[in-house]
């Protein structure tokens, strides 16, 4: 058993040894900033350090096309890193499927025009349906019929995604009027089928599950299959994998965080990865425990914060990193003029910083003369900071952390917008309100190496606010204020 192993110079720890030395299926428990992309690389470059295979029997999965370029100009070696798509895409190429790729405009114009073109009792329903008092023409210019259409488009991508039929249904949950606006989704789902195959395209999902169908006439010479962020897994990603695995009976390492799922209105299914050994009853399941990004003060206020959900697997994170006053709560009238004191004081330690938001509108209510925003940038005072939403910060870090907009709106964090009550009669994981919106929230508390600074309006601030103060009273015995 190897004992220490390096991966561009950072000595990997003992649990980060022990997926290393494991040498069959497994589920690494990744908390935040335990180093799971290390782990990854470490155990590519050992599997192929010690000749256990060669670079051709190793495929490496992960969730979007950042994280895989990520991986491959970190990598020694050049084995095979796919997204899910690319996978399938790269599977279908090898057997010489000849397709095209449908217009991404597509579902959502059919969407629209089977609305604007639908009967007038389908109308009356929509409109009882959406809570809209005015007639139907005004209806089609609204923020609300604009929901509408996301609603349809999200209910047929988790229907795809989560490889769902009618016997999924338990029609029982719904009223009458949630029952003709189900049909009427899946008369706008069938005729989106129908153009598709008259035109002779594919969407994404379609490539997936194709790619699935076809493994038995593929050249597949994997005996390690590598999957990072599996905790944003949906199930027919989970099938073409499976039936890969099958197929070259390889081994399988699935990494990821299941406190960090914040894709579920995407298609991912977080059941999957809470019961991993349901799909593969072999594996083993190693957690790494050690965090290297933030103190143990900022971890032990984010691990009580996020165990207010259920239905998640118990970890314990440690660090020997301490910072007494790792949150700083920053309330105020003037949003502008505090978010500039607050870059002024912040740009005395380091320009290392990262400023989040739940929304990627909000960014714009904090400019002025003196802040300007362009390609995603702010700048300030000739300093560029990085901006990003919260949901495309994740696996990224910075030594100074803000979270902006932490207030109680609709639009505030959380993000109070309900789940519209047909996706969760049908896709939902029995959770508590805002359980993804805590997932998301945690995302953001842990990205700082040094600080994090959550800003709200003193009048309004959000219920994951005044959790906060709670729990930082309980670990800090004392809150610190940005005045």
């Amino acid at each position: 058993m190897l004992i220490n192993y390096s991966v561009n110079n950072y000595i990997l720890d003992k649990w980060q040894m022990e997926v290393l030395n494991w040498n069959k299926d497994a589920i690494v428990i990744a908390g935040a900033g335990s180093g799971k992309t290390l782990t990854i690389l470490g155990k590519i470059n050992f599997l192929l350090d010690k000749k256990i295979v060669n670079q051709n029997n190793i495929l490496v999965i992960s969730f979007t096309n950042a994280s895989v370029n990520d991986i491959k100009c970190k990598l020694n070696f050049k084995v095979d890193v796919f997204t899910f798509h690319k996978l399938a895409i790269n599977i279908l190429s090898q057997l010489n499927y000849e397709y095209k790729i449908c217009d991404n405009n597509m579902l959502p114009f059919i969407i629209k025009e089977e609305i604007l073109t639908c009967s007038i009792e389908m109308q009356k329903n929509i409109l009882k349906f959406v809570k809209y008092n005015n007639d139907f023409k005004h209806f089609c210019h609204s923020t609300i019929f604009h929901n509408f259409c996301n609603l349809i488009e999200t209910f047929i991508n988790l229907w795809k995604t989560n490889n769902f039929s009618f016997q999924n249904i338990n029609l029982k949950k719904f009223n009458k009027l949630e029952k003709k606006i189900m049909y009427f989704i899946f008369t706008i789902y069938k005729k989106y089928i129908n153009e598709k195959r008259s035109m002779n395209v594919l969407d994404f999902d379609d490539l997936i599950l194709l790619a699935t169908k076809s493994i038995e006439n593929a050249n597949l010479l994997y005996k390690y299959i590598i999957i990072d962020e599996f905790q944003d897994t949906s199930m027919i990603r989970l099938n073409l994998v499976k039936s890969i695995y099958e197929k070259t009976n390889s081994k399988i390492i699935v990494v990821g965080d299941d406190w960090q799922s914040i894709y579920r209105f995407s298609g991912c299914n977080l059941k999957i990865f809470l019961n991993f050994q349901k799909f593969f009853p072999n594996a083993k399941t190693i957690k790494l425990t050690n965090t290297y990004r933030n103190s143990q003060e900022l971890i032990n206020i984010a691990t009580a914060f996020i165990k207010k959900n259920p239905d998640q697997i118990d970890k314990i994170l440690r660090s020997t990193k301490k910072n007494d006053k790792p949150l700083i709560l920053v309330p105020y009238k003037n949003k502008i003029q505090k978010f500039k004191e607050l870059l002024d004081y912040i740009l005395q330690f380091s320009d290392d910083i990262m400023i989040l938001s739940r929304n990627n509108q909000d960014i714009y209510s904090y400019l002025d003369h003196d802040i300007t925003f362009k390609n995603d940038e702010l700048i300030y005072k000739g300093k560029i900071l990085k901006f990003f939403t919260v949901h495309k910060s994740k696996g990224l870090e910075a030594n100074y952390v803000v979270v902006l907009n932490c207030n109680d709106e609709l639009l505030g964090f959380p993000n109070k917008i309900e789940n519209n009550i047909i996706l969760e009669k049908i896709f939902s994981c029995n959770e508590i309100p805002y359980a993804e919106e805590r997932r998301l929230f945690y995302v953001a508390l842990t990205r700082c190496k040094e600080k994090t600074f959550l800003v709200y309006d003193k009048e309004k601030p959000s219920i994951f606010i005044l959790e906060i103060k709670k729990l930082i009273k309980k670990e800090l015995k004392h809150i610190e204020y940005f005045k």
